[in-house]
């Protein structure tokens, strides 16, 4: 998800989303808002509409030292209380940490290279979920095993260890907790990203970033989102 095509407060549901895991998720449409304080901002919450929602995923949260770190620790931590009041609004209303991003993924490689560093990663972002009383995880890895931004680290190995990441997330969070990812809308991550039979029944939603369904290039016309390809 890239910074540069973020609105600040909350971004609209542009993501065509797929629900596996959760079956409570089968009765009741799914509208995610994205709610960005990765510039040090402090929330509004008077600009989000909590009834209008059933998800918010707040961006981001940064990957350093192979743990999930909150990159804006004092405003963050703010920001988490104001999401969670909206609740008084919204009882049903999740709130999400979303881990990554365009910029904020070049240290998923490393985090999660070996079993312990995965357990680790988990575990930290399971803490933070725990001691702010939020809702879940997502991870927005752009993207493993192909380029990201430019210069971030991938390799092969990034696959078999995303899965097994949300396979660590799962067993440490359990059933309780919601579990989903960002999905590049373009055929190269689609094919090389993500072992689909392997993690589609560990997370209750896939984003899928429609906005790259024609992949970025600016060479190209063709429609933002279609569910359809054209001449």
């Amino acid at each position: 998800m890239s910074y540069r095509r973020f609105l600040p407060i909350v971004w609209g549901t542009i993501f065509l989303l797929a629900s596996f895991h959760s079956s409570a998720q089968k009765t009741k449409p799914v509208i995610i808002g994205y709610v960005g304080g990765f510039r040090g901002n402090i929330l509004e919450p008077s600009s989000i509409d909590a009834k209008g929602l059933s998800h918010i995923n707040y961006a981001f949260v940064d990957v350093k030292d192979n743990r999930a770190w909150l990159h804006n620790e004092k405003t963050d931590t703010v920001n988490f209380r104001k999401l969670n009041e909206l609740k008084s609004i919204n009882p049903d209303l999740k709130i999400i940490i979303s881990i990554g991003g365009w910029t904020w993924s070049k240290n998923f490689s490393d985090a999660v290279l070996t079993d312990t560093s995965a357990q680790n990663f988990a575990q930290s972002a399971v803490d933070i979920v725990s001691k702010y009383d939020l809702d879940g995880v997502d991870i927005d890895w752009e993207y493993p095993s192909i380029e990201g931004f430019p210069g971030h680290q991938y390799m092969p190995q990034d696959k078999p260890d995303f899965t097994a990441l949300i396979q660590t997330l799962r067993d440490t969070l359990g059933n309780n907790y919601e579990i989903s990812f960002a999905a590049g809308g373009f055929q190269k991550f689609l094919n090389e990203s993500v072992d689909w039979n392997a993690i589609a029944p560990l997370v209750d939603k896939v984003n899928l970033m429609s906005y790259d369904l024609v992949n970025g290039n600016s060479t190209v016309t063709g429609h933002h989102t279609p569910l359809y390809s054209t001449p």
